[in-house]
């Protein structure tokens, strides 16, 4: 999920979120600083809804967090989801094998 705020880190402790993204079903691309003129932007662009939102990063390095955090997250959800999935298996497993004695 993808908090996004209209005002600065400093101002966001009191004050909820514009917007909710849920990264799933989307790509990231990085843009032409001329689509919105800005420097360092990327665009989230959802599949399914054919929505698309642009971000400015503040520099390169910045643009290159954010791109690689938002596209590895949903791997690690994934892989995450899993592995949860494989220990409720085992547990259940051992709760079958435990019931038959």
């Amino acid at each position: 999920m993808l908090f996004v705020y209209n005002k600065s880190e400093e101002e966001t402790s009191s004050t909820p979120p514009f917007l909710l993204l849920i990264i799933e079903d989307c790509f990231i691309e990085l843009c032409d600083e001329n689509k919105i003129g800005k420097d360092f932007t990327f665009e989230i662009k959802f599949k399914s809804t054919a929505r698309s939102f642009i971000f400015a990063a503040d520099n390169f390095k910045s643009l290159g967090q954010w791109v690689s955090l938002l596209t590895i997250t949903p791997i690690d959800y994934i892989q995450l989801s899993k592995q949860s999935f494989i220990e409720q298996i085992e547990q259940t497993q051992k709760k079958a094998i435990e019931n038959k004695k």
